[in-house]
């Protein structure tokens, strides 16, 4: 579970401190999904799963607990205290990405995510509690990061 994609493990980003999309939009008004899980002190993860476009969307936070076993985890969603098996594998990114995860029991029904190494979330240190996150801080972080990226927000405005 610290790493996904890539052929070789060395290759493989952390899936952690991380934006992972489903696809990377067209325009701003695109539909995505995106998935976050932030390091956290002791085995508690906290993380947000996230369906809209740039300009609208909903968002469910949850706490990720790894499991035991390689490529499992347990996704406990907060706002209803109800709790997925969660498993991942590796798979081939799209073109211009650098990573590629399958993420089997996403409560939004996403299922293939990817993400670019520009998409780490870069000194973001480790929360304590699902209170702490900045899910709209962290993807206009993304967006400063990502040169395509911020080239859709600027078309909109």
């Amino acid at each position: 579970m610290a790493a996904c994609g890539g052929e070789d493990a060395e290759d493989r980003l952390p899936l952690t401190n991380r934006v992972w999309l489903t696809q990377v939009p067209k325009k701003a008004g695109d539909t995505v999904g995106a998935l976050v899980v932030f390091e956290a002190r002791g085995r508690r993860q906290f993380g947000a799963l996230y369906k809209g476009s740039l300009l609208r969307g909903s968002f469910e936070l949850f706490e990720w607990q790894p499991d035991e076993h390689e490529g499992r985890a347990h996704m406990r969603l907060l706002q209803d205290d109800k709790s997925v098996k969660i498993r991942t594998e590796t798979c081939e990114p799209d073109a211009g990405l650098d990573s590629c995860i399958m993420l089997h029991g996403d409560p939004l029904g996403a299922v293939r995510y990817q993400s670019k190494r520009i998409w780490g979330l870069r000194g973001r240190p480790a929360v304590n509690s699902p209170l702490e996150l900045d899910i709209a801080g962290d993807v206009r972080g993304l967006l400063a990061a990502d040169p395509e990226l911020a080239a859709l927000l600027a078309e909109e405005t």
